[in-house]
C-alpha cells in the first residue's frame, strides 16, 4: 500500500487527467502535490505603474491550490503543495531530490508533458524521472481520443490495477516486483509474460519452453493463494516490443515491471535497457517498480581452474594472462559473476601486484577496495613491489604502500617498464612497496 506519494503536475490536459486517477491508488494517507519552475518569479512589479494582476508566481500558486482543492475532495485524503524551483532547469531531477529528501516511496506523473506535439508517448520530464529516480514511479498515459490533441483525453485508469501485466525473466528483480504486486492485496488479475531469446531453436528452443512453462505454473500457483487470478504467456522476439505489443493485445489496466532486469541488477546502472525501452513506448500506464536487493557478493582466491574467468574479464584491460605456476589471482564475484580482479606474481627477486581492474558496470561499489585487501591479507607476509598509475597512489597508500624510486624496484619488476627509459612519472606510474607489518 501506498501511505505517501508525489504526484506531480505541470497543469497540462495529461496532467489534470492523471490528478482525477490517483484516487484509485490504493491505501492513500498523504499526497504531496508539486509543481517546478524553471526559474524564479518576481514578487514585486518593476515598472513605473503598480498593476492590479497578480504575479506570475500568484497565478502558478493559485492553479497549485485549485488543484489541490480538487484532489483533496476526490480522494478524502490530506494533500499539501509544494512548489519548487529546478537548478540549472532540472526539473526531473528536482522532483526526485525532493521525492528522496521526504522519504516518500511513490513519485506519480503524467506520461506526456506540456505542449508535446502528437505521436510523443514520453515527455522528457517523465524519462529523467524513470530513468534516474530510485524511488517507485507510476507513469500514467492517455491518448487523445482521435490521438491528435491533448484535449478530450481517455483515460487508461478506470480501474488501473484491475488487471496487471507482468514480465518475468526469472530473475531476483522480476521475483521482488511480482511479490511486490501480490503483497499490494489490491490486484484480482496478473498477466506472467515471458520472453524468450529469438536465437534459440530446435531442442534448445523446446527444452527453454518447457523450464519457462514450469516456472511459471508455479508462479501462478504462488499467486492463486493471494487471491489472484494469474495466466501465463511465452513469447520470442525484443523484450520490450513484445511486452508492449501483449500490453495491447490484451488490453491491460497496467504493467508492473522492475527497472533492472536479469543481467542489470549487478551493475552499477540506473536502468536496464528492457525496462527503458518499455518505459519509452508502452502507451497503457506504467509502474516502475525499484526492488531492493542485497547483492550476495564473496571475496576469494581464485584455484588455477578458474583462472579463464579471470583472463575473460582481463580481455578489457590489456588482455592479462594468469600462469597457476607464479600467479596468485583474487576476485570478487558478485552473485556469481566475477566483477573485480588483482594479481600478486612471484618473479625471481619479489613479489608483484598488478592487473588489478574492475569493468566500468561494476565500480563504485567499492570492489577493488575488497580485491585488494584480500590479496595483502594473502600475501602480504612478504614486501609487495607495484608500480600504481598517479591517481592511485593514495588508493594503494591505504594499504600501506609507499612510493619509492624505480631503482628501488627489484630488477626483474623493474625491468617491465623498462620502454619508459626511466622517465616513469611520463608514463603515469609510481612506483611503490609495502614491507610486511
Amino acid at each position: 500500500m501506498f501511505k505517501r506519494v508525489l504526484v506531480a503536475t505541470d497543469f497540462s490536459a495529461h496532467a489534470d487527467t492523471m490528478i482525477e486517477c490517483i484516487g484509485q491508488i490504493p491505501g492513500l494517507e498523504q499526497i504531496l502535490l508539486v509543481h517546478v519552475i524553471n526559474e524564479t518569479f518576481p514578487t514585486t512589479s518593476t515598472g513605473l505603474l503598480w498593476s492590479p494582476q497578480p504575479s506570475p508566481r500568484d497565478q502558478v500558486l493559485a492553479s497549485l491550490e485549485e488543484k489541490r482543492l480538487f484532489l483533496e475532495q476526490m480522494t478524502g485524503v490530506h494533500v499539501s503543495q509544494r512548489l519548487i524551483e529546478a537548478r540549472d532547469g532540472d526539473t526531473a531531477g528536482a522532483i526526485i531530490h525532493l521525492a528522496h529528501s521526504d522519504n516518500i516511496p511513490l513519485i506519480v506523473m503524467g506520461g506526456r508533458g506540456k505542449g508535446l506535439l502528437a505521436g510523443y508517448i514520453l515527455g522528457s520530464v517523465s524519462e529523467g524521472v524513470i530513468e534516474r529516480s530510485r524511488t517507485d514511479v507510476l507513469i500514467m498515459h492517455f491518448r487523445g481520443r482521435n490521438n491528435t490533441v491533448e484535449t478530450g483525453l481517455e483515460k487508461f485508469c478506470r480501474n488501473v490495477f484491475s488487471h496487471v501485466l507482468c514480465p518475468v525473466d526469472f530473475s531476483r528483480p522480476s521475483e521482488k516486483t511480482l511479490a511486490y504486486a501480490k503483497n499490494l492485496g489490491c490486484i484480482p488479475r496478473i498477466t506472467l509474460l515471458h520472453v524468450m531469446d529469438a536465437k534459440a531453436s530446435g531442442f534448445d528452443r523446446a527444452g527453454n519452453t518447457e523450464e519457462c512453462r514450469r516456472k511459471m505454473a508455479v508462479i501462478e500457483a504462488d499467486l492463486a493463494q493471494g487471491g489472484i487470478r494469474a495466466a501465463s504467456i511465452i513469447r520470442s522476439g525484443s523484450p520490450a516490443r513484445e511486452i508492449t505489443r501483449v500490453a495491447e493485445e490484451l488490453d491491460v489496466s497496467l504493467i508492473m515491471i522492475a527497472r533492472l532486469g536479469q543481467s542489470d541488477y549487478i551493475k552499477n546502472i540506473p536502468i536496464g535497457s528492457v525496462a527503458k525501452g518499455v518505459a519509452m513506448h508502452a502507451v497503457r500506464p506504467l509502474f516502475m517498480v525499484n526492488p531492493r536487493i542485497s547483492l550476495n557478493v564473496l571475496v576469494k582466491e581464485l584455484g588455477g581452474e578458474e583462472f579463464f574467468l579471470a583472463e575473460q574479464v582481463w580481455l578489457g584491460y590489456h588482455q592479462q594472462k594468469a600462469d597457476p605456476a607464479i600467479d596468485r589471482v583474487f576476485g570478487v564475484f558478485i552473485e556469481d559473476t566475477l566483477g573485480a580482479l588483482a594479481r600478486c606474481r612471484r618473479h625471481p627477486d619479489g613479489l608483484e601486484v598488478d592487473a588489478v581492474y574492475t569493468p566500468d558496470q561494476y565500480r563504485g561499489r567499492g570492489y577493488a577496495r575488497m580485491v585488494v585487501r584480500a590479496l595483502v591479507d594473502a600475501c602480504g607476509n612478504e614486501p609487495l613491489y607495484m608500480h600504481s598509475t598517479l591517481d592511485l597512489v593514495g588508493f594503494y597508500g591505504t594499504f600501506g604502500f609507499v612510493e619509492i624510486r624505480e631503482g628501488d624496484l627489484p630488477l626483474s619488476i623493474r625491468d617491465r617498464f623498462s620502454f619508459a627509459n626511466g622517465d616513469l612519472k611520463g608514463a603515469d606510474v609510481s612506483p611503490m612497496k609495502r614491507i610486511p607489518p
